[in-house]
């Protein structure tokens, strides 16, 4: 069926046996215990299917159901009571719900009514779903031919164990492209572990890589398994790879070529089958070529390369995620806000997005907390969304201009107006990426802004 479904249900000997039971029947299932596990999980994906228990421990299942109709009126729902009554019964048809099960009921009856209330779902609408048949790319948001080519490219990759390189700018998803090709691959029942080596200093970074055992150094009092031994049989995901020390890169080579891992302290060494999947924004060859990355490093991570093209290069789907974000943070903020001004829309569009879909969904998380109505309107955009002016003669020049330019242009403009964190936030990264942009370029930061 390759439809994605919602079970809410407390009992969670259920929740996973019914999980399994539909999953053979190919649909692909999230689940939660709780109502605000629901909300969340809901506002994460696009659902089909919600089969929720009315009796939740911090809610009630029929109030979700009322919340998720208001903004999307075609997800189609099953409620289940182990307390059935009139009062419920009349309330759950009053919500239009699919069905109302008894428990204890048996999978086969979950099942042949999914697939009845599908036989009703006009056929127009099942039209819309998403075009892509496999359930591991329903995360990805998208119908630019950009998109649609990437995800053609990572299906054939996936179910391979050649390493990845991802290159794109801070805030493309790659850690979200990442998480798909792994879930797409024979790996995905193991685990998946991301790690941002621009995060940690150097020790630490080789402590959580590689695990110590006790008597190690000074604290370390007991054995700690490190990341990549945690992920043997998964996937490994280095984002900011660029940003790894030269020491640390020795040794990720030599796991690389010899699948073997050494915790720190340790004289014996043990056998990993790890995938890696690497990320940068940085230019790696010109890192090579200045002697801040290693060439036999690059070589062995670069087998294939995945561009992840910026969102002012995808045109078409900046409506569709702004949508997304529209709905996920509606529910979230329990608002009824179902619309995108045109206007608005207009802006988003004529907007250069040097933060990518990380700064896109700050702004509508943002236009969502002031929207008043059920419409997000131009009004409720940041001031330099709503005012970033793109003429006809200014729309040619936007190719000519590296990202890093319009960024150092952005800092300078609106660092006198806004303090460090929303200037991240606008930009969609993080206040130690801006500081090392400052540094990189010079720009002493306003001593009267923090």
């Amino acid at each position: 069926m390759n439809e994605r479904i919602l079970i809410v249900d407390a009992d969670g000997s259920l929740r996973e046996s019914l999980s399994n039971y539909l999953r053979k029947h190919k649909f692909t299932v999230d689940t939660a215990a709780t109502f605000q596990e629901a909300i969340d999980a809901y506002a994460s994906y696009i659902h089909d299917f919600v089969i929720v228990e009315i009796e939740l421990p911090d809610g009630d299942g029929l109030e979700f159901v009322s919340k998720i109709k208001s903004l999307n009126p075609l997800v189609k729902t099953i409620v289940t009571t182990s307390y059935p009554s009139v009062n419920s019964a009349l309330k759950a048809l009053k919500l239009k719900v699919d069905d109302y099960l008894v428990k204890p009921f048996v999978y086969d009856e979950v099942l042949k009514s999914c697939k009845e209330i599908t036989k009703k779902t006009d056929l127009k609408e099942i039209e819309k779903t998403p075009s892509t048949s496999e359930e591991e790319f329903f995360s990805i948001i998208g119908e630019s031919v950009e998109i649609k080519l990437l995800l053609e490219k990572i299906k054939k990759i996936a179910n391979t164990p050649t390493n990845v390189l991802l290159l794109g700018e801070t805030g493309t998803g790659k850690e979200l492209f990442a998480r798909v090709i792994h879930e797409a691959s024979y790996r995905k029942k193991k685990t998946f572990v991301a790690i941002n080596c621009a995060s940690l200093p150097e020790n630490l970074l080789e402590s959580e890589l590689f695990g110590f055992v006790k008597g190690a150094f000074t604290g370390a009092t007991f054995d700690k398994k490190g990341l990549l031994e945690i992920a043997d049989g998964g996937t490994v995901f280095l984002d900011e790879i660029g940003d790894m020390p030269l020491g640390l890169q020795a040794k990720l080579l030599r796991v690389i070529e010899d699948k073997e891992i050494r915790p720190l302290g340790s004289v014996t060494t043990k056998k990993v089958d790890i995938r890696f999947i690497s990320a940068t924004n940085k230019d790696l060859l010109e890192e090579v070529r200045e002697g801040k990355f290693r060439e036999d490093l690059f070589f062995r991570l670069n087998v294939i390369t995945l561009y992840i093209p910026p969102l002012r290069e995808r045109g078409k789907d900046i409506e569709i995620l702004a949508y997304h974000f529209m709905r996920k943070f509606a529910i979230k903020m329990e608002k009824d806000i179902r619309k995108i001004d045109p206007q608005t829309i207009q802006i988003l569009l004529k907007y250069p997005w040097p933060g990518n879909i990380r700064e896109l969904q700050n702004v509508i998380e943002q236009a969502v907390v002031f929207a008043d109505s059920d419409t997000i309107k131009p009004e409720h955009l940041p001031e330099h969304v709503r005012h970033m002016k793109v003429t006809s003669e200014t729309k040619k020049d936007i190719p000519l201009i590296s990202i890093e330019e319009f960024t150092k242009e952005f800092i300078l403009k609106y660092q006198s107006i806004y303090t460090e964190q929303e200037l991240a936030d606008m930009l969609g990264i993080t206040r130690k990426a801006l500081w090392e942009k400052r540094k990189k370029w010079g720009l002493p930061r306003p001593s009267d802004k923090t």
